[in-house]
Parts: C-alpha cells; structure tokens; sequence
C-alpha cells in the first residue's frame, strides 16, 4: 500500500468513526468501560470464598514398602480473602504441593493404615497463603493411606454387571486374561478378599462376541497387580436338535421288567451351535421308576427326564407319554 493509498483509507475511516451518529457511540463505549472498570475494582476489594486445588504428595516411602492406597492427588482447599488477592491465586502461579513425609508416621503400624493429620497439612497449606487468606475447610476431611511390606496373594478375577443376549444368542462363556490377579494389602484386609471384581459393565442384546478392557473394582487398602484385565464375553447361536432316548425301568423286582409302547421317544432341546455334534442321546436318561408305576392307575404313564447335559434348554419329549407293560420274567432255573 503507497502513502495515497494509505492517506485516502486513512481518511476514510477518520470520517467514519468521528460521524455524528459514531462519535456518540464512541463516547458511550469510553463511559461503559470506565463504569465497568470502577465496578470491578469496588468488586475485587469485597471479600469472596473460592475453592483451589492444591496438589499432594507423599514423599520418602522406602524401597520395601508398597503403598496400597496412596493418599488424594488433590486437597479442595475452600478460601476466603479480598477478591485482589483471590485473583492472584486464581490466575497466578500454580500451588506448590503440599508433602507428606511418610518417615514421619512410621511408627512400626502392624496394621498397615496411618491417619494424616489434619492439622499438619493444613499449615502447610497456610505457609503456602498470605497472612490475610483465612482457611475456611479443607475436603477430604479424613486423610490415610496403607501400605504394605509383602503379604500378598493371588484371587480368581469374577464378573460384575449385567450381560443379555439377544434372543437367538445365549451367554456361553466370559473369559479373562489374566483369569487371576496378585493382590497386595495389609494382613487384616488381605484375610477378607477372596475374589477380585470387575467395575460393573452392562450389555444388553448381544449379537456377537465382545472384548474390552475392564477395570478391577478399587478396594480401599488393597492393590491389584495388575489393575485392569481383559475381558472376552462370548456368546453363542441357538438351534434344535431332536435324538431318539430309550425309556428305562429302574427299581424293579428281579423277576419284572417293564416294556414301553414306543421303546424309544423324541427328544427335541435347543443347544448352542458349538456343542450341536457334542450332545448325543447318551447324555439323556429316561426313566420310570417301580414305585411309579405302582402307584399309576393309568394305562399310559408321564415321561420325565431324570437327568439332561449343562447348556440345553427348551426340552420337548414326544410322546411325552407312553403305554406300557409290566412283564414277568421267567428265572433261569425254571
């Protein structure tokens, strides 16, 4: 742009801005700010509560002590001071931590808990504050954490929540990697933890297998190594299978035996796809019993499966009723 150029934009805009109607826009905008500029100093002189963050740590641990809940990353320090100087904690430097030296509460605890006190920590804090900033509360208002010098034990990882297939799906199986984990506490919470449980996961209308990665439920007091597994939910198809299963008599006298109209009968059941082949009609047994049949006053008597493999469901028999006959047997020695 050459000095014309410039000089003529320049103009312009001079024009513009020092317009009747504009000059009187100008001067409200110059109003406003100055109006807006003496609130906020009024405003920043009044006292105010603010919550800050102020980080936690705890220091010095040795080298054979396992911290198996580890105190809050974060104390909720609640404030109160003129606004001037809550600005300057706001949008000033960041909080130095406050540090909790674990030497100073080591007092040979067998029970691998230690309470932090309160008190201690919240001087610290104060040290960090000018003298006008009142502390009003600190949140957690409980601080302890727990460690542990090697008792520890491995537990079998167990589901937690809700898992639904759809209709034409069952649940087969849930697997995890690793199928157990390595649990660190102190011996009275280690007694009391048997199992180790997913956080809990909800699905619903499966229609595929589904791996994730799930989280162990936190116990307070306890580490899990690892922390996290990974979970394989797998479901499977449902169909139909029909085998013919003879019907036995059980309990009967030497000398009787008992004959059934038809001898064998249909057994129609609903089984995954994975165990179609695996499921024959040797897994069934039909049954009647002696002291059924004696207490029967029918001619036909009601089929019940005495016993049917794991995973089969919408089990049909047919005939589910059958004639029979009580035969005398002839011995040998006749």
């Amino acid at each position: 742009m050459d000095s014309v150029q410039f000089k003529k934009y320049y103009t312009t805009v001079k024009n513009f801005l020092l317009g009747p109607k504009n000059k009187e826009f100008l001067i409200f905008l110059f109003f406003f700010f100055v109006s807006a500029a003496f609130w906020l100093l009024q405003s920043l002189n009044e006292t105010f509560d603010v919550e800050l963050k102020v980080p936690l740590k705890l220091e010095n641990v040795p080298s054979d002590v396992v911290i198996t809940s580890d105190l809050p990353s974060d104390l909720n320090v609640m404030v109160r001071d003129k606004g001037t100087v809550l600005v300057r904690y706001i949008y000033g430097t960041e909080q130095v931590p406050v540090r909790v030296d674990y030497k100073d509460y080591d007092k040979g605890n067998a029970s691998g808990r230690v309470s932090v006190t309160l008190l201690d920590v919240q001087k610290k804090v104060q040290a960090q504050l000018l003298s006008s900033t009142r502390i009003v509360s600190l949140k957690p208002d409980t601080l302890e954490f727990f460690f542990n010098k090697g008792a520890r034990k491995k537990v079998p990882v167990k589901l937690a929540g809700v898992v639904e297939t759809s209709p034409e799906y069952y649940l087969q199986r849930v697997e995890f990697t690793p199928d157990s984990v390595e649990v660190l506490a102190p011996s009275a919470i280690l007694d009391t933890i048997t199992e180790a449980f997913i956080t809990p996961v909800y699905f619903s209308d499966l229609s595929a297998n589904e791996k994730t990665i799930s989280m162990l439920r936190p116990v307070r007091g306890a580490k899990f190594i690892p922390d996290q597994v990974e979970m394989n939910v797998m479901i499977d198809l449902y169909t139909e299978k029909t085998v013919e299963v003879p019907v036995f008599g059980v309990n009967f006298p030497g000398s009787k035996d008992l004959r059934t109209f038809p001898s064998k009968v249909k057994v129609t059941f609903r089984v995954g796809m994975s165990r179609f082949k695996e499921i024959t009609a040797d897994d069934f047994v039909l049954a009647v019993t002696y002291e059924e049949l004696m207490k029967n006053r029918s001619p036909k008597i009601q089929l019940h499966l005495k016993s049917m493999p794991s995973g089969v469901s919408n089990v049909r028999i047919d005939p589910s009723e059958v004639d029979y006959l009580i035969e005398q047997v002839q011995e040998e020695n006749e």
